[in-house]
């Protein structure tokens, strides 16, 4: 009995630790992340219930936007004082943040249309933008 309760916790921990294993159709892009990053987007693509292509649209935005702490996925960049711009001393929740309203983002505008898509996530560069995005899809 007492096996089978420690291996029961030990599975619980796992999958409370490390979310939902990473599609193959998304793995090209995550293994440019760190794992733990990887994971938190993913995890967040899970809970706003994204396809694989939006998920891994999600991931893509980590890669082409690559801010620090706060703006990991260049959300609010233009505003100091946007709420996606929080918790710049704790990574991991900043990261969730940041790719919650950047799933939001995709859920609500991402057709399949990347260039449709640039324009609204980032309009100033929006060409080079989709350029970098195409090619990450593309992997």
């Amino acid at each position: 009995m007492k096996c089978r309760t420690v291996i029961l916790f030990l599975c619980l921990v796992c999958v409370c630790t490390y979310g939902a294993a990473i599609p193959a159709s998304v793995q090209t892009v995550a293994r440019s992340l760190p794992d733990r990053e990887a994971q938190i987007l993913y995890d967040v693509a899970e809970e706003y219930g994204l396809s694989a292509s939006e998920s891994k649209l999600l991931l893509t935005i980590r890669l082409i936007e690559n801010g620090r702490p706060g703006l990991e996925l260049g959300v609010g960049s233009n505003y100091p004082n946007h709420p996606a711009r929080r918790f710049a001393r704790n990574p991991k929740r900043s990261l969730r943040v940041q790719g919650r309203w950047a799933a939001g983002t995709i859920r609500l505008h991402y057709s399949g249309d990347l260039k449709a898509f640039a324009r609204i996530y980032c309009p100033p560069v929006w060409q080079h933008w989709a350029r970098m995005a195409q090619y990450w899809m593309s992997q």
